[in-house]
């Protein structure tokens, strides 16, 4: 028996559902085998479509034209929510089977697809496309949106600049030249040459070694002949699966400042070969690795400042590759930590210190948390230890922090207006001193005291001593988790800054100068990372980066997709903003004009300040606010 003809009515919806997303990736035949009853209704003003005395909803809707207005008792007929053109409900009532939880009314008459609660389901079955979307919600739209689609150029798939879902391995061209440890170097010089490429793995007694051609010039340079790879090769090198994407191996290079990395394949003794950074950007351009390489030689703040102008270049050949936020801030902030170590190195390293002291370099905020953008400033501050004074200790760091935070500073990384810089006395500070002042933020803050310091509680060591850093972070990491009190301040002080979203539905804008918009980053990206900041707190977890920390949010309050899609779109806008700036020769910065995003990007936008009040309303209900 053959499939059921699809009925006129049938095949209008069906043509009207192939425009919206994600049916236009469902392949037809499926989409008309799956839902014959689906068809087009029109929407009456005022209709009640959905209220939660109804019961469990039988039909799935897909807008078309119009709109509908969640509204909920007591409102006063103002809307909680509203959706438009493409949205679709009630998503999250017919895969739990429950009622719906709004009263969803026609505000404006239009059409929708309904579909039976059995076509549905059918097609979740049918459809591996669709039931993605089902279970990742928002998160399916959001890495589809106008954003994403813009910045690939038409790519897509492997030919994305660093995709991430290519495969390593789909990068190396041809097998890496292995010799044995004990070849002498002219003999491997000629190997090299004969075989073509700049690396090759070296057989030794315990593994494998990596050398170049750079190791062969410089490393060999006025050795003996006899001198053999085994002696310059570089031992023990980092190493990454061969299934690894390309994005995930780019950010690891640029994280560690290599060029080369050791390939490895699951269920093999000796390794794929050698990954060349040059591989993986395809292009002749200047690349992460090189800047570090390059940061690593500077000697001076001069020779920073031109590399520090050569960021945006690589901020921009990313987003044209279609990375997502969080690697490319990895990166970013990468260069700029490894920026800010070379100053400090060339700051500290004649300083005459006493030998007992013991210092470490803290940075704060989106610097700690991997994720800045291109325009950031500093924030930083020093912990020390050991037997002396700490007015003594401030005595000697206090001016080369100073010298720090002005050579940031030229280098384009402006002064923190709040001053929260290690040339601040106040935040130059012993181990002892900080942990009195952690202890009276946790144990006896008030919510303005806590409103300044929760920029301490995303931190990283930046230079310095590391275990020292672990003691610090000792100070607070157990009594922070431990005080529930603490972290209910901090909840409601998260909540006094609430996704730029009016009532009914449309978008909240501020006034500066004479410019209109929406913070992006204030009203945007910060009630994300208020929360996850929290929930790390709650689990005493050491994750610092907001992606990482949103992972942590139980389950059955929003699905880790949702939130991480969510946070990725609205900071992929904010990078894609600024970078527009900067190629315009404008100064960068957080204000965004709604009103001139296209209508995806709006209603994705919104999608995405609504996923960021729901994660807001589970801090209200975890801390009874």
């Amino acid at each position: 028996m053959g499939d059921p003809d699809p009925t006129e009515a049938t095949r209008e919806a069906l043509a009207a559902l192939r425009e919206i997303a994600p049916f236009d990736r469902i392949d037809p035949e499926i989409l008309s085998r799956s839902i014959p009853a689906a068809r087009i209704r029109r929407l009456a003003q005022g209709e009640v479509l959905l209220e939660p005395r109804m019961g469990p909803p039988d039909t799935f809707f897909v807008l078309l034209s119009g709109r509908v207005d969640g509204l909920v008792d007591g409102s006063d007929g103002h809307p909680v929510w509203s959706l438009g053109r493409g949205d679709s409900f009630p998503l999250g009532a017919l895969m739990e089977r429950r009622p719906v939880s709004t009263r969803q009314v026609v505000a404006e008459p239009g059409q929708a697809v309904a579909l039976p609660k059995a076509a549905f389901e059918a097609l979740r079955r049918e459809s591996e496309a669709f039931d993605d979307f089902c279970t990742r919600r928002i998160g399916h739209l959001l890495t589809r949106g106008p954003v994403a689609e813009e910045i690939d150029g038409g790519a897509g798939g492997s030919g994305a600049l660093l995709d991430p879902s290519t495969p390593i391995r789909a990068r190396m061209d041809a097998r890496t030249l292995v010799l044995e440890g004990d070849t002498p170097l002219a003999e491997a010089a000629r190997a090299l040459e004969s075989h073509g490429g700049e690396a090759m793995l070296v057989r030794l007694p315990d593994g494998f070694g990596i050398a170049t051609l750079r190791d062969l010039a410089f490393r060999g340079l006025n050795r003996p002949v006899e001198t053999t790879l085994a002696e310059i090769a570089t031992r023990d090198p980092v190493g990454i699966d061969a299934d690894t994407s390309v994005l995930e191996a780019a950010v690891s290079l640029a994280e560690h400042g290599f060029h080369h990395l050791l390939v490895t394949e699951t269920g093999h003794d000796e390794p794929l070969g050698v990954l060349d950074e040059g591989a993986l950007y395809r292009v002749n351009a200047m690349t992460p690795g090189l800047l570090h390489q390059r940061i690593s030689r500077a000697r001076d703040v001069e020779a920073l400042a031109g590399i520090r102008q050569e960021v945006p270049g690589i901020v921009g050949a990313l987003l044209e590759s279609g990375s997502g936020f969080a690697p490319i801030s990895r990166i970013v902030s990468g260069i700029n930590d490894a920026i800010t170590r070379r100053v400090i190195g060339l700051t500290f390293e004649d300083a005459p210190l006493p030998a007992e002291l013991e210092w470490c370099w803290l940075t704060f905020g989106s610097e700690a948390r991997s994720e800045q953008t291109l325009a950031t400033d500093q924030d930083n501050g020093l912990v020390f230890a050991g037997p002396i004074d700490p007015q003594d200790a401030r005595g000697h760091l206090l001016p080369l922090a100073r010298r720090v935070n002005e050579a940031l500073d030229e280098l384009g990384y402006p002064l923190c207006p709040g001053n929260i810089m290690a040339g601040n006395p106040d935040l130059c500070l012993s181990l002892d001193e900080w942990g009195k002042r952690f202890r009276g933020w946790i144990d006896q803050g008030t919510p303005e005291h806590l409103l300044k310091a929760t920029i301490f509680f995303d931190a990283r060591g930046l230079s310095g001593s590391d275990p020292l850093f672990e003691r610090w972070t000792s100070a607070w990491r157990e009594p922070a988790r431990k005080n529930s009190r603490f972290r209910r301040q901090l909840a409601a002080n998260a909540l006094r800054n609430q996704p730029p979203l009016t009532l009914f539905g449309g978008f909240r804008t501020r006034t500066r100068g004479s410019q209109r918009g929406i913070d992006i980053k204030l009203d945007g990206a910060t009630p994300f990372v208020d929360a996850a900041r929290i929930e790390a707190l709650a689990q005493g977890a050491g994750a610092t980066r907001t992606d990482q920390r949103l992972a942590l949010v139980p389950e059955r309050a929003l699905p880790a997709d949702d939130l991480t899609a969510a946070y990725d779109f609205i900071q992929r806008l904010r990078l894609r903003h600024q970078y527009g700036q900067i190629q315009r020769g404008e100064s960068p910065d957080n204000l965004i004009d709604p009103d001139r995003l296209d209508g995806l990007t709006q209603r994705l936008l919104k999608e995405s300040f609504r996923i960021a009040r729901k994660l807001q309303r589970h801090l209200e209900i975890a801390y009874q606010l």
